[in-house]
């Protein structure tokens, strides 16, 4: 196996100057085996300083720290191997998932690591100051980095004098060909990684080392780096596929089997951990073990010559001292330092007379807002301007284009996270995309978060000198520029609905409300004015009701997947990262519609809509399926879908017929109640073949009052028995509702007609004579608009089951109404006997009232006619 071992010295030197401020205990998690917690022994970095309150730091002639570099060279690292004399203390800094957020917390982290290494110093037992990193260095970075392969970032930690790192699974994003060459020519810091191996082998692989030396004034420290076994599921296989990755504690082990084994000149005097996994808790010690297995088993099965251990990939901020395995009278220290540089961690070892190195104290430094003079921090600042410069120059690259503003939500002019946004939505639709292109099986759909869109994509939003309407990357980075994993969580239906409950935020929360971005795939309907748990009342993947027991493939990013803005349901499922971040598959979806000659567009269609927006179960519009009573085979007969709104619903809405196989509708534009007569209506009607099961016509509104669309229904030739017509109503997605949709919900309504040769036969012997006025009544019993006689005369359905119904009047016998049955139920039988016998019951018979105690239809309830967002085309 590889034995390569890579020396540094670490950089000590500096003027004493102010202390900062320790975390607060509450960070720190209660310790074993000493009685004493890590928020007992947190110290400020004054109480790390030298053991001998007289012995002054170094001092430079100019009062500023030294650089890591000058502070390097004038440290010995030839000199002879020996134990460290009993007191001597080190202090060891750590950093891990830095991310490349070197814009962000690049000089802040620099200022810290510069104070503390001036606080602490090299006088008296201090030996001086090792600065480390747990890995995740590089990928998944902001663009300043990213634009850059990363290189800014190497630079940026070369320049803080970093000493040694782990390698973590972002470092292999790009394969281990360009982790073994480019990054790790370009890092002036040896890479560690005692559990990854030549595939089928145990030989760390080659240009990666077991472990390294550092070397702090005389004092020798082994750094032993280990990676997640994960990482097989976290990159892209092709970059990885000669690599084993082992377990993480047996390659420690065996490490520190060999450095045990090494020359007495060799052996180091510490031996320090690198290790790229952690807790996912971090309330006690305990749940922190009970979190993550890899974990646990560090922790508690590592070698006893392990003198400190630093863990990340969690992201997770926790200080513990736990239990040395076999030894009950020691503990030794394990911190991970959070994420993005948000904090340094710190610990200072001394050693005993036993040769022991204890934690004299513990401590997570946060850097925000952090500031000091130093040279180093000065290098830094001049890396992190040059990169800035450059990203705005690759920035100016046109990565597709838009037809227009693509937004988040407004209210009053500014941004409404609660409400949804076309913005929101095309990112969902990117990131289930994006799985497509990754190692990872296909997502069912994608979620996104309102508060992760940071602005919006405007035609007239100009970054360099591109076109109106071009975007760039920068343009892109600025959406989304916090650089989350991408990945895929698998999680139960039953946890699904359970995110869109979480839209409802807790009641301590700043926002009451947040609207997810959804992809196309989905269609959510909720209700705001139901109770707390039971605001969804519907979801569907694809047009199917989404099935609560079983697991569906959530296309995200990292801070929803693991239950950020309280999106505690994702935290249930489990979190497959395609080694991608949303940054990286948002412009890759730009990349592929500009490849294919296409602009980005905006969907309007509404994904999430408010049940209690509906006009039907608010009672404000009431409808109505009637028809006649019979059809002969191989004729028509009129239905009409009646409504009765109090003020107009605006549309469009879709109507949708489903009709019997063998059986065809025309389905006319709609007219208004006193306004025009059915046959005029007709004119403007869509038909549907034989073959169509459906037809849809789409209403610009619906008005005020009462109003109707006619259906007339053919029979087929050899048709029997009868026929049931079904009409279900519903919002077309293409108006703009954005949660003021008034009819989210699709309402059905049917009504049954005969079918038979004798269908419009003769009435009987009781019906009226004056209702047979050859000149007024219909002699085939045909359109109930046919109207009165010619003398203006009623004619007068006695005989009817329906009540009285006064066909028309005047001259002109034209004026019937076209409705054939009023909404109240009263008939509509205008149609006269040829020879003056009883009115058939031609008029229409009401079917299915609406009433304000029609259920929602709910997924499972109710098998309905759901007319999805896509209008259906009238074409055969």
């Amino acid at each position: 196996m590889s034995k390569l071992v890579t020396k540094v010295l670490g950089a000590g030197a500096a003027v004493s100057m102010l202390t900062l401020p320790g975390l607060s205990p509450a960070i720190a998690a209660p310790s074993l085996g000493d009685g004493n917690s890590a928020a007992d022994s947190v110290t400020t970095p004054s109480e790390s300083a030298p053991a001998d309150p007289d012995q002054p730091s170094n001092e430079s002639s100019t009062g500023k720290s030294e650089t890591a570099e000058d502070a390097a060279d004038e440290q010995d690292s030839g000199s002879a191997a020996q134990s460290a004399p009993e007191g001597t203390a080190v202090q060891l800094l750590n950093i891990t998932d830095f991310h490349g957020r070197i814009s962000e917390a690049g000089t802040q982290v620099a200022s810290v690591v510069e104070e503390e290494r001036a606080t602490f110093g090299t006088g008296g037992d201090n030996a001086g100051t090792a600065l480390l990193s747990t890995g995740d260095n590089i990928g998944a970075s902001t663009y300043t980095s990213s634009s850059q392969n990363d290189t800014p970032t190497l630079d940026v930690l070369g320049a803080m004098g970093l000493d040694a790192s782990a390698v973590g699974n972002h470092e292999f994003d790009k394969g281990i060909d360009d982790l073994t060459s480019r990054v790790s020519d370009e890092a002036d810091f040896p890479y560690s990684a005692a559990n990854v191996y030549d595939k089928g082998t145990q030989n760390v692989v080659d240009g990666l080392d077991e472990y390294s030396i550092v070397d702090v004034a005389g004092v020798k420290i082994a750094v032993i780096g280990v990676v997640t076994k994960d990482t097989t599921s976290l990159v892209s296989p092709d970059g990885i596929a000669d690599l084993d990755f082992g377990d993480p504690t047996d390659a420690v082990n065996r490490v520190a089997d060999d450095l045990e084994n090494l020359p007495d000149d060799e052996k180091p005097d510490m031996t320090v951990v690198e290790a790229h996994l952690g807790a996912s808790s971090a309330e006690s010690l305990e749940d922190a073990e009970a979190s993550n297995a890899e974990f646990k088993k560090l922790v508690t099965e590592a070698d006893a010559s392990v003198d400190a251990m630093f863990t990340g990939h969690t992201h997770m901020p926790y200080a513990f001292e736990a239990p040395v395995p076999g030894e009950s009278d020691r503990t030794r220290p394990v911190i991970e330092a959070g994420s993005y540089g948000e904090y340094v961690g710190q610990v200072t070892m001394r050693v005993d007379g036993n040769g022991d190195w204890q934690a004299g104290g513990i401590n997570l430094i946060e850097t925000e807002d952090k500031s000091f003079d130093s040279e180093v921090v000065d290098k830094v600042a001049a890396i992190v301007s040059d990169a800035e410069d450059k990203a705005k120059e690759l920035g100016s690259e046109v990565t597709g284009t838009i037809s227009e503003d693509i937004t988040r939500a407004k209210k009053n002019g500014e941004e409404d996270r609660g409400a949804e946004s076309t913005l929101g939505n095309l990112v969902a639709d990117a990131l289930k995309e994006g799985v497509e292109e990754t190692q990872l099986e296909e997502a069912d759909f994608g979620i996104t978060n309102p508060g992760g869109l940071r602005t919006d994509l405007l035609c007239d939003d100009i970054y360099n000198t591109e076109d109106e309407c071009e975007v760039t990357v920068a343009e892109l980075n600025s959406v989304l520029p916090f650089a989350n994993d991408h990945g895929v969580v698998t999680m139960k239906g039953s946890d699904v609905i359970g995110l869109f409950e979480e839209q409802w935020q807790p009641d301590d929360a700043s926002r009451p409300f947040l609207h997810l971005g959804i992809s196309d795939d989905l269609d959510v309907i909720y209700d705001t004015d139901a109770d707390k748990g039971e605001h969804v009342k519907s979801v569907k993947v694809d047009g199917t009701d989404l099935d609560p027991d079983k697991d569906y493939r959530v296309a995200t990013l990292s801070f929803l997947a693991t239950g950020g803005d309280n999106f505690s349901s994702f935290a249930k499922g489990d979190f497959e990262q395609s080694g991608l971040t949303d940054f990286e598959t948002w412009e890759n979806y730009f990349n592929k519609h500009q490849a294919e000659g296409e602009d980005v567009t905006p969907d309007k269609n509404e994904r999430q809509a408010d049940a209690a927006k509906d006009v039907i179960d608010s009672g404000d519009l009431t409808a109505e399926l009637t028809g006649p009573t019979s059809i002969k085979p191989g004729e028509s007969a009129e239905f009409a879908l009646k409504t009765n709104a109090k003020s107009e619903v605006a549309g469009p809405i879709d109507v949708t017929v489903d009709l019997p196989e063998g059986y065809t509708a025309e389905v006319a534009q709609q007219s208004g109640a006193q306004s025009a007569s059915a046959k005029a209506a007709k004119s403007a009607s869509s038909e549907v073949s034989a073959e169509a099961a459906a037809t849809t016509i789409t209403l610009d509104s619906i008005p005020a009052g009462e109003s109707e669309t006619p259906v007339t229904v053919t029979a087929p030739d050899d048709a029997s028995g009868e026929v049931t017509v079904t009409v279900s109503v519903q919002a077309n997605a293409e108006g703009p509702w954005w949660d003021d949709n008034p009819l989210p919900l699709a309402h059905e309504f049917e009504a049954t007609a005969a079918v038979g040769d004798d269908a419009n036969a003769s009435a009987g012997d009781d019906g009226s004579a004056d209702g047979g006025n050859a000149d007024g009544g219909n002699a085939d019993g045909g359109d109930s608009a046919a109207g009165g006689g010619a003398d203006g005369g009623d004619s007068t359905a006695d005989g009817s089951d329906n009540g009285s119904s006064n066909a028309g009047s005047g001259a002109d016998g034209a004026n019937a109404s076209a409705d054939g049955g009023a909404a109240d139920g009263s008939g509509g039988d205008a149609n006269g006997s040829k020879d003056g016998g009883d009115l058939p019951r031609t008029g229409f018979e009401t079917v299915n009232i609406v009433a304000a105690a029609l259920a929602l239809i709910v997924a499972g309830t109710t098998a309905v006619t759901i007319v999805r967002r896509r209008k259906l085309s009238l074409q055969n």
